[in-house]
């Protein structure tokens, strides 16, 4: 009887266990801090020096060593 007792707590211990992980591994997969594909959601922001609005890097125009939101933009800051 003991041990049928003691081997059922084993059983529920390691279930516990194992829905745990499990849960904790599902939260940090959804918690934002990483994008579809592994990498930092977090990216460089960079000014627009016409329009004065932050751009992801990788979105923006790059001309004359300046970021733009759009090749308007560029064209309007360096036309003056």
């Amino acid at each position: 009887m003991l041990l049928r007792l003691l081997f059922l707590f084993l059983i529920a211990y390691i279930l516990i266990s194992v829905v745990k992980a499990y849960l904790t591994r599902a939260k940090s997969s959804t918690d934002g801090s990483s994008d579809s594909r592994g990498r930092k959601s977090e990216e460089e922001m960079v000014l627009d020096p016409q329009c004065q609005i932050y751009v992801p890097k990788s979105e923006a125009f790059l001309q004359n060593g300046k970021y733009f939101c759009s090749q308007e933009c560029a064209r309007l800051f360096l036309s003056r």
